[in-house]
């Protein structure tokens, strides 16, 4: 009987050590304040966007981002992220809205899906509207977008760029 308890202590104390060591440490869990932190951070690349600050717009993007607009290639990179933003911004390009539907995640990756609005000032004037999906990810303490993937609800052709 004594063995028995013994063994049992002893495994207990192994399986506590075990979790313990685990790969959840407190540096990596997702919690309230992250999701603070990344809502903030779509709010703030909104306000470099109207303010057509095409080297703000790059900061919110880690140095391999992907962005995936509607009805066009994949592009990788800052720098093809914010050539496609100055092709945007050239076009007329403003009024972004983003609404965040949901901002969830684990660890250092996460993700935003939101419905977008924005007006191209052209001629004739077009109003865009769709979904985008943001992966992104924690590096060095800041959230950055790794993935951006967009869908326009207007049909090609049709002021979606």
């Amino acid at each position: 009987m004594r063995t028995r308890f013994i063994q049992a202590v002893f495994a207990l104390t192994i399986a506590v050590g075990l979790a313990a060591c685990g790969n959840h440490h407190p540096s990596q869990t997702f919690g309230k304040e992250d999701v603070t932190q990344i809502r903030k951070m779509v709010q703030d690349f909104v306000a470099a966007y109207d303010a057509k600050d095409l080297a703000k717009v790059g900061t919110f993007y880690s140095a391999n981002a992907a962005l995936m607009p509607a009805n066009r290639s994949t592009l990788r990179g800052v720098d093809a992220v914010k050539g496609y933003y100055e092709g945007r911004f050239q076009e007329g390009a403003a009024n972004l809205v983003i609404e965040p539907l949901d901002v969830e995640g684990q660890g250092t990756l996460g993700y935003v899906a939101a419905t977008f609005s924005f007006d191209i000032r052209s001629d004739p004037p077009v109003h865009d509207r769709g979904k985008v999906l943001w992966i992104v990810r924690k590096l060095g303490g800041q959230w950055k977008f790794e993935y951006q993937i967009m869908s326009s609800d207007l049909p090609p052709g049709v002021g979606a760029k």
